[in-house]
This record gives C-alpha cells, sequence and structure tokens, in this order.
C-alpha cells in the first residue's frame, strides 16, 4: 500500500432541492464529527422551503446556488467549487457517524484509491399508518446488499451518492464525460462507470457508515424508476466504449455470478413479497415525485 504524508483537506458537497425535513440533522451530525472537515459546501438547486434559511444558522457551510436541475448539475456546481483534495458528497438525508471525516481521511492516505463508498444504517420494517413498525430494528445490511448486488450486474465498484468521497484529482479527469441528464443515467453509478473506465479504483469501506430513514424507497414508483435507470446507465455507458479500456478496474466474472444468485435473486422475491403485502403508508403515497428533478 502506497501511502502519503501529506495531511489531505476535505471538502463535503450536500445538493439540496427543498429538504427542510432533514436539512438540520444532516448539518448537526457534521458538527458532531469527532474531525471537523475542511469545508462545507450546500448547493441550493432552487429551493423554495426554508431549507437555505435553516442552513444558514451554521456558520461552517458554505451555500452556492445551481439553477439547472438536477442531482448531477448540482454535485457538478458543488465540486467545480470546493477546495479540497478529497471530495465528499452526501445527500440532505444523511447523518454521517461521529467518526466519518476521519475514516474518510485515513482511507485516502492510501494513494491507490481514488473513490469511497459506504453503507447506509435504515429501518428494516416499513411504516404502516404513520408509525414505524418496530423502530429499533435498524441495520446496514440493505444498502449493503445494493452495493453487493450494484458491484456484480456492473462489474465495477458501485459509488453510493448518499455516502462518498472522491479524489479531487480523479474527479477533474473525468468530469468533462460525466452525463447530466438525470434521465438517462444515475449520476452516481455513471460516475463510478467512468471512473472505472479510466482506470481509477475505488473500494467499498463498511466502516464509512451514514444513517438515513429510507422511507421514500417505500414509494414504489420511485423504486421502479431507480431499478429502470440503472440499466440505462449500464447501456449509456457501453454505447460510449467507456469501459473497453485496458485498463479498466473490472471484478470477474465468477464474483459477479455468485453475488447474483446469492443475493439478487432472493432479495427481488423479498422486495416482491414486501410491496405485495406491506401497507404502504398514506404520507408515501402523496409523495410527489421530485425525484424525476434530483
Amino acid at each position: 500500500m502506497k501511502t502519503t504524508e501529506k495531511t489531505l483537506t476535505l471538502s463535503i458537497i450536500i445538493p439540496a432541492y427543498n429538504e427542510e425535513r432533514y436539512i438540520e440533522k444532516c448539518l448537526d451530525s457534521i458538527k458532531n464529527q469527532t474531525v471537523m472537515p475542511d469545508e462545507v459546501i450546500l448547493v441550493d438547486n432552487n429551493c423554495t422551503d426554508k431549507t437555505i434559511e435553516l442552513a444558514k444558522k451554521y456558520n461552517f457551510v458554505t451555500i452556492v446556488t445551481e439553477p439547472k436541475q438536477g442531482m448531477a448539475h448540482a454535485r457538478d456546481k458543488g465540486f467545480s467549487v470546493a477546495k479540497g483534495d478529497i471530495l465528499g458528497r452526501i445527500d440532505v438525508d444523511a447523518n454521517l457517524t461521529p467518526n466519518w471525516v476521519k475514516v474518510v481521511k485515513e482511507c485516502f492516505s492510501d494513494q491507490n484509491i481514488s473513490a469511497i463508498t459506504g453503507p447506509g444504517i435504515t429501518s428494516t420494517t416499513p411504516i404502516i399508518r404513520g408509525k414505524q413498525i418496530f423502530p429499533s430494528l435498524r441495520t446496514a445490511f440493505w444498502s449493503k446488499l445494493y452495493l453487493w448486488i450494484a458491484k456484480a450486474v456492473m462489474r465495477v465498484v458501485v459509488l453510493w451518492g448518499a455516502n462518498m468521497a472522491v479524489r479531487a484529482s480523479a474527479w477533474n479527469q473525468i468530469k468533462n464525460g460525466v452525463c447530466d441528464d438525470d434521465r438517462q443515467v444515475h449520476e452516481d453509478q455513471d460516475m463510478s462507470l467512468l471512473l472505472a473506465g479510466k482506470g481509477f479504483r475505488a473500494k467499498i469501506i463498511h466502516g464509512l457508515d451514514i444513517k438515513t430513514d429510507g422511507t421514500s424507497y417505500f414509494f414504489w414508483p420511485k423504486f421502479w424508476e431507480y431499478f429502470i435507470r440503472s440499466f440505462k446507465t449500464i447501456r449509456y455507458r457501453k454505447n460510449l466504449g467507456t469501459l473497453n479500456n485496458p485498463n479498466a478496474v473490472r471484478v470477474s466474472w465468477l464474483y459477479s455470478a455468485f453475488v447474483i444468485i446469492v443475493c439478487l435473486i432472493p432479495a427481488l422475491a423479498f422486495i416482491c413479497v414486501s410491496y405485495l403485502f406491506f401497507t404502504i403508508p398514506a404520507e408515501i403515497l402523496k409523495i410527489r415525485i421530485s425525484f424525476r428533478k434530483n
């Protein structure tokens, strides 16, 4: 492992579109880090609620605006103004565990690593009539399962946008090639495929945890849209020949086959049963499909 003695700086970028429900808990989790980040950038992606008003109460937050609607545009704006050696990227509903910044900086002391991602601790049960069933049952298993399956299907380490970090030098080499059309790709998966295609090595860090409620994933239209968009992302990158580079970082077919058989098929069966038999709460059914914009 090749390490660096330089003290690396970290910028955390948070795209935001009408997130007043989550913003304070997210920023409080940053404020309570054992090691503070060097910079925190909140990207106002046309918020019309109290998100920005609440964020202004935190003196360590820099607010920038991005008028082009969409998660990829907001991410790009935050990355373009960030000054850190490492660009951390989280969602507003992510609450960082206290050592998050410390773990990120330690991981990037390995110069062979260009990007990292980690799981999210979420509830294991749905909400019925506005109440969480067994709220104490929380686990990182479901997000780990996503990371394993995504890695197997795409044959690269897939970064999860809610909990990831990338070396600024690597981002600068791929930023002109990313797709900013959220209708065509998952911005985080697209970025992952592009990084791997350029030979940059990413790693899943199971100690790099966040906490998130995950409630919106019980909203079937969102889940289905995200599922389909993953295959759109693969097709988009295949059409561009991104992974044809002989230096591309790929996982073996054996790993992919094993994970798909052991994890993907049972997971799909579980999801189908869940949506057939679990009561979907009224407030979830009323969610506007803002993910089409973000």
